[in-house]
């Protein structure tokens, strides 16, 4: 789909119900990453009177106030940019892939807030080891979490692997779509073997033969990032497979929240992970775990997995600030225990499509129901609510 960018000297908007997507703007075609997701949420939004567009902060203008806006055209097919007036309302779907990239992205848009009063849809989670750290102060949520300890070097991980059977399962605590993690288990013979995903989300598989060796290379690869270490749970289907639960939650057009739907996300037998940007795939959770737990508790975990999400998303929003949309992960191992791993405040949506063509819908409507809900309502009372994000 071929991009362009008009020219012209005309600033357009802002209109009553419009809402700008902040993303990461680089020279692809298309020019930002889920351009999927963006065009339905423009198609989406002109069926219900409202102006969707996509913009990267760091192409505000604080002369003019605009931005250089990217439509979705439905008649010519492709994507198509112009001058436009920075929207009040605001909904953060940016994926910056470096390190300079993000410090560029938080730098436009903290100069953008520093200057301009905007409504966030969003807030911010903070890095799991301290989400871990609210919701295990709270006692009806901490039997759900797994043990976990920050990696302080070689001999943490020694120390850990010594009450944990000799595994581990690492990760980095601002990581995402399950890149850099790292699990260790220990062999019988002394070796160690080492599985997990590079920064690319590749696949990675070493055999170490003795500990004192893996807890080298484990250092290396974690290097000066903060990392958690967890126990390597038995988190796997009968044919040896990972899986985990995508609980996605979000607020309808009252802003109360609502369990959209429950997926369940299946790797391949040799991976750690059954995140889909790794190369899992998403299937309805009853079809996963039925086989498993049989129909009765299988019934059981979604429900309790139903109420759970309802705890943890107030919760964070009680710490965090205000959301309009969160994902949480829970993983069930072999025996029935249920254990919840984290959440994300930036959710994707393609595990949705596997619990229905209504969960589909309505994974996409929601943010915009919400942010009509928003745009209707008196200027001084968005404000007052939102301000702080």
């Amino acid at each position: 789909m071929p991009a362009t960018f008009q020219a012209s000297r005309a600033i357009i908007g802002p209109t009553p119900s419009e809402l700008g997507i902040l993303v990461c703007e680089r020279g692809n075609c298309p020019p930002f990453a889920e351009s999927r997701y963006v065009k339905r949420l423009s198609l989406l939004g002109r069926q219900m009177g409202m102006r969707v567009f996509a913009f990267s902060p760091w192409t505000w203008s604080p002369e003019d106030d605009s931005v250089k806006g990217w439509s979705w055209n439905e008649t010519r097919r492709q994507w198509q940019a112009e001058r436009r007036r920075l929207p009040s309302v605001v909904y953060d779907r940016a994926w910056p892939d470096s390190n300079e990239e993000k410090r560029r992205y938080r730098h436009a848009l903290g100069a953008i807030q520093a200057s301009r009063r905007i409504v966030c849809l969003n807030a911010h989670l903070p890095h799991k080891g301290k989400v871990y750290e609210m919701l295990a102060r709270d006692r009806t949520l901490s039997v759900y979490l797994p043990p976990t300890a920050k990696y302080e070097g070689i001999s943490s991980l020694a120390s850990w692997l010594r009450k944990h059977d000799r595994s581990a399962f690492l990760k980095p605590v601002g990581g995402s779509q399950g890149k850099r993690v790292l699990a260790l288990t220990g062999r019988q013979d002394g070796s160690v073997a080492l599985a997990g995903r590079d920064e690319r989300n590749r696949p990675l598989a070493r055999s170490c033969g003795s500990e004192a060796e893996a807890l080298r290379r484990a250092d290396r690869w974690i290097g000066g990032r903060s990392y958690l270490m967890q126990p390597l749970l038995d988190m796997r289907t009968p044919a040896g497979e990972p899986y985990d639960l995508r609980a996605l939650m979000q607020k309808n057009r009252r802003g109360r929240w609502t369990l959209t739907g429950i997926a369940v996300r299946v790797g391949s037998p040799s991976s750690v992970t059954a995140n889909l940007h790794g190369g899992g795939k998403a299937v309805p959770a009853e079809a996963a775990l039925v086989p498993q737990f049989g129909e009765r508790r299988s019934g059981e975990l979604l429900e309790e997995i139903a109420a759970l999400s309802s705890s943890i998303v107030a919760r964070l929003e009680q710490t965090f600030g205000r959301f309009a949309e969160i994902g949480l992960d829970y993983g069930i191992e072999r025996s029935g225990k249920l254990w919840f791993l984290e959440a994300n405040s930036k959710p994707g949506r393609a595990a949705m499509s596997s619990v229905g063509e209504e969960a589909a819908v309505a994974a996409a409507v929601l943010p915009l129901s919400y942010v009509k809900s928003i745009l209707l309502r008196p200027p001084g009372r968005v404000i007052h609510e939102f301000d702080h994000l």
